[in-house]
């Protein structure tokens, strides 16, 4: 599977986990913080993340982008 993800919507955590569950669609449960993050797309087969506005992310961006890049998730940075 492939997705797209806006680095603008993901520089404030608690906006960030709201809008991530969204395009990813976890579930409920979903614990809204890094490690839960690691979880969820762990657990997903997920080809490639294409990044909008990747030279505008800011602070808790590259806190998700090591998330992204730990997991070895091929990424587009547009």
């Amino acid at each position: 599977m492939e997705f797209t993800i806006d680095a603008l919507k993901i520089n404030e955590r608690k906006e960030a986990h709201e809008y991530l569950k969204e395009v990813f669609s976890f579930p409920e449960y979903y614990g809204k913080n890094l490690d839960a993050l690691f979880d969820c797309l762990s657990e997903m087969r997920i080809d490639r993340i294409t990044i909008l506005n990747s030279d505008r992310g800011e602070n808790y961006f590259f806190a998700v982008l090591d998330v992204i890049n730990e997991l070895g998730i091929e990424t587009e940075m547009e």
